[in-house]
Protein backbone atom coordinates (compact mmCIF):
# COMPACT_ATOMS: atom_id res chain seq x y z
CA UNK A 1 0.00 0.00 0.00
CA UNK A 2 3.00 2.31 0.90
CA UNK A 3 4.23 1.76 -2.68
CA UNK A 4 0.76 2.24 -4.37
CA UNK A 5 0.82 5.74 -2.56
CA UNK A 6 4.59 7.02 -3.20
CA UNK A 7 3.83 5.81 -7.25
CA UNK A 8 0.56 8.21 -7.11
CA UNK A 9 2.03 11.26 -5.82
CA UNK A 10 4.92 10.66 -7.99
CA UNK A 11 3.26 10.10 -11.18
CA UNK A 12 1.50 13.28 -10.30
CA UNK A 13 4.98 15.28 -9.41
CA UNK A 14 6.59 13.92 -12.98
CA UNK A 15 3.49 14.64 -14.34
CA UNK A 16 3.17 18.24 -13.55
CA UNK A 17 7.00 18.46 -13.97
CA UNK A 18 6.42 17.29 -17.44
CA UNK A 19 3.83 20.10 -18.45
CA UNK A 20 6.64 22.77 -16.97
CA UNK A 21 9.23 21.21 -18.50
CA UNK A 22 8.85 18.81 -21.19
CA UNK A 23 9.01 20.07 -25.17
CA UNK A 24 9.14 23.52 -24.34
CA UNK A 25 10.54 25.28 -27.45
CA UNK A 26 13.79 27.60 -27.27
CA UNK A 27 13.37 31.08 -26.58
CA UNK A 28 14.74 33.66 -28.94
CA UNK A 29 15.94 36.95 -27.87
CA UNK A 30 13.12 39.54 -27.27
CA UNK A 31 10.25 36.32 -26.91
CA UNK A 32 7.51 37.47 -24.64
CA UNK A 33 6.99 34.99 -21.95
CA UNK A 34 4.09 32.55 -21.82
CA UNK A 35 1.41 34.13 -19.81
CA UNK A 36 0.85 32.48 -16.24
CA UNK A 37 -2.95 31.05 -16.20
CA UNK A 38 -5.20 30.59 -13.38
CA UNK A 39 -5.00 26.76 -13.68
CA UNK A 40 -0.91 26.83 -13.18
CA UNK A 41 -1.22 29.03 -10.35
CA UNK A 42 -3.79 26.50 -9.37
CA UNK A 43 -1.72 23.32 -10.10
CA UNK A 44 0.81 25.12 -8.07
CA UNK A 45 -1.21 25.48 -5.53
CA UNK A 46 -1.80 21.82 -4.84
CA UNK A 47 1.82 20.31 -5.63
CA UNK A 48 3.04 22.74 -2.83
CA UNK A 49 0.21 21.31 -0.53
CA UNK A 50 1.23 17.79 -1.80
CA UNK A 51 5.06 18.53 -1.74
CA UNK A 52 4.15 19.19 2.80
CA UNK A 53 2.19 16.28 3.43
CA UNK A 54 5.17 14.43 1.56
CA UNK A 55 7.28 15.88 4.10
CA UNK A 56 5.08 15.24 7.22
CA UNK A 57 5.02 11.27 6.03
CA UNK A 58 8.54 11.08 6.11
CA UNK A 59 9.00 12.70 9.55
CA UNK A 60 6.62 10.51 10.89
CA UNK A 61 8.34 7.14 9.52
CA UNK A 62 11.44 8.51 11.14
CA UNK A 63 9.29 9.01 14.63
CA UNK A 64 7.84 5.71 14.59
CA UNK A 65 11.43 4.07 13.85
CA UNK A 66 12.77 6.10 16.81
CA UNK A 67 10.29 4.73 19.04
CA UNK A 68 10.40 1.53 17.47
CA UNK A 69 13.85 1.09 17.99
CA UNK A 70 13.82 2.62 21.30
CA UNK A 71 12.32 -0.85 22.86
CA UNK A 72 10.80 1.16 25.02
CA UNK A 73 13.65 2.78 26.50
CA UNK A 74 14.53 6.45 26.18
CA UNK A 75 16.09 8.89 28.24
CA UNK A 76 15.26 12.63 28.65
CA UNK A 77 16.88 14.11 25.99
CA UNK A 78 15.59 11.44 23.28
CA UNK A 79 11.97 12.07 24.77
CA UNK A 80 12.04 16.06 24.98
CA UNK A 81 13.57 15.81 21.15
CA UNK A 82 10.30 13.51 20.14
CA UNK A 83 7.84 15.66 21.61
CA UNK A 84 9.29 18.96 19.87
CA UNK A 85 9.63 16.83 16.62
CA UNK A 86 5.98 15.21 17.40
CA UNK A 87 4.45 19.34 18.12
CA UNK A 88 6.51 20.35 14.36
CA UNK A 89 4.44 17.36 12.41
CA UNK A 90 1.06 19.19 14.00
CA UNK A 91 1.24 22.30 13.27
CA UNK A 92 2.35 21.78 9.85
CA UNK A 93 -0.86 19.03 9.63
CA UNK A 94 -2.35 22.28 10.74
CA UNK A 95 -0.85 24.44 8.55
CA UNK A 96 -1.92 21.89 5.34
CA UNK A 97 -5.61 21.84 6.37
CA UNK A 98 -5.93 25.56 6.53
CA UNK A 99 -4.67 25.05 2.90
CA UNK A 100 -7.33 22.57 2.20
CA UNK A 101 -9.97 24.99 3.77
CA UNK A 102 -8.89 27.66 1.22
CA UNK A 103 -9.12 25.81 -1.66
CA UNK A 104 -12.65 24.83 -0.75
CA UNK A 105 -14.12 27.73 -2.37
CA UNK A 106 -12.42 27.74 -5.79
CA UNK A 107 -12.34 24.03 -6.74
CA UNK A 108 -14.91 23.12 -9.24
CA UNK A 109 -16.65 19.62 -9.58
CA UNK A 110 -14.87 17.52 -12.70
CA UNK A 111 -12.05 19.71 -11.76
CA UNK A 112 -8.63 18.88 -13.64
CA UNK A 113 -6.81 19.09 -10.07
CA UNK A 114 -9.18 16.13 -9.08
CA UNK A 115 -5.98 14.02 -9.38
CA UNK A 116 -3.78 16.15 -6.88
CA UNK A 117 -6.78 15.85 -4.54
CA UNK A 118 -7.38 12.58 -4.58
CA UNK A 119 -3.00 11.83 -3.80
CA UNK A 120 -3.90 14.54 -1.24
CA UNK A 121 -6.50 12.64 0.33
CA UNK A 122 -4.84 9.11 0.19
CA UNK A 123 -1.49 10.87 1.71
CA UNK A 124 -3.40 12.19 4.28
CA UNK A 125 -5.05 8.87 5.56
CA UNK A 126 -1.58 7.57 5.52
CA UNK A 127 -0.67 10.12 8.05
CA UNK A 128 -3.53 9.77 9.85
CA UNK A 129 -3.08 6.12 10.03
CA UNK A 130 0.95 6.78 10.82
CA UNK A 131 -0.11 9.24 13.63
CA UNK A 132 -2.22 6.57 15.14
CA UNK A 133 0.83 4.27 15.08
CA UNK A 134 2.81 6.61 16.81
CA UNK A 135 0.12 7.11 19.07
CA UNK A 136 0.51 2.78 20.30
CA UNK A 137 4.49 2.92 20.70
CA UNK A 138 4.08 6.05 22.95
CA UNK A 139 1.84 4.67 25.48
CA UNK A 140 3.76 1.35 25.29
CA UNK A 141 6.80 3.41 26.13
CA UNK A 142 4.75 5.45 29.39
CA UNK A 143 3.53 1.88 30.33
CA UNK A 144 7.37 0.93 30.61
CA UNK A 145 8.93 4.26 31.47
CA UNK A 146 5.75 4.12 34.75
CA UNK A 147 7.44 0.41 35.46
CA UNK A 148 10.95 1.75 35.50
CA UNK A 149 10.13 4.97 37.60
CA UNK A 150 8.29 3.14 40.33
CA UNK A 151 11.14 0.22 40.29
CA UNK A 152 13.96 2.77 40.84
CA UNK A 153 11.92 4.47 43.28
CA UNK A 154 12.06 1.46 45.32
CA UNK A 155 15.48 1.21 44.57
CA UNK A 156 16.08 4.52 45.93
CA UNK A 157 14.35 4.33 49.10
CA UNK A 158 16.00 1.40 50.51
CA UNK A 159 19.59 2.55 49.02
CA UNK A 160 19.43 6.22 49.89
CA UNK A 161 19.70 9.09 47.56
CA UNK A 162 19.66 7.31 43.84
CA UNK A 163 17.48 4.79 42.19
CA UNK A 164 19.63 2.30 39.98
CA UNK A 165 21.84 5.25 39.05
CA UNK A 166 19.19 7.71 38.62
CA UNK A 167 18.44 10.77 41.27
CA UNK A 168 15.16 11.32 42.40
CA UNK A 169 14.90 15.11 40.08
CA UNK A 170 16.12 13.27 37.23
CA UNK A 171 13.13 10.67 37.81
CA UNK A 172 10.29 13.54 37.94
CA UNK A 173 11.73 15.21 35.00
CA UNK A 174 11.18 12.32 32.70
CA UNK A 175 8.15 11.66 33.99
CA UNK A 176 6.93 15.20 33.33
CA UNK A 177 8.49 15.01 29.97
CA UNK A 178 6.52 11.47 29.20
CA UNK A 179 3.40 13.86 30.32
CA UNK A 180 4.42 16.56 27.74
CA UNK A 181 5.10 13.87 25.39
CA UNK A 182 1.85 12.18 25.93
CA UNK A 183 0.30 15.69 25.23
CA UNK A 184 2.16 16.38 21.97
CA UNK A 185 0.56 13.12 20.47
CA UNK A 186 -3.10 13.73 21.81
CA UNK A 187 -2.08 17.01 19.23
CA UNK A 188 -1.19 15.18 16.83
CA UNK A 189 -3.95 12.99 16.84
CA UNK A 190 -6.35 15.76 16.40
CA UNK A 191 -4.39 17.53 13.61
CA UNK A 192 -3.88 14.48 11.68
CA UNK A 193 -8.05 13.60 11.96
CA UNK A 194 -8.73 17.37 10.87
CA UNK A 195 -6.31 16.83 8.28
CA UNK A 196 -8.14 13.89 6.73
CA UNK A 197 -11.29 15.55 6.88
CA UNK A 198 -10.55 18.51 5.43
CA UNK A 199 -8.82 16.63 2.53
CA UNK A 200 -11.85 14.01 1.75
CA UNK A 201 -14.13 17.07 1.57
CA UNK A 202 -11.75 18.84 -0.50
CA UNK A 203 -11.72 16.05 -2.99
CA UNK A 204 -15.46 15.71 -3.44
CA UNK A 205 -15.67 18.94 -4.45
CA UNK A 206 -13.60 18.48 -6.98
CA UNK A 207 -15.46 15.18 -8.15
Amino acid sequence: MKNIFTLSAGLVLLAGMGLAFGATPAKTAGAAAPAVTKEDVKVNEFKDILFKLVRQDEYLDEAIETLDSSNGKMNLQDISAMSVSLKTIANNLKHVSALNKSEFSSIQPGSPLATYTNTILSYSRKVNRKAGEVNTLVAQLAVKNKKATMRDAVSSRKGGKKGRGKKISQMIEEQKAMEELAAQVKDLRGASRGLNATSKWLYIASK
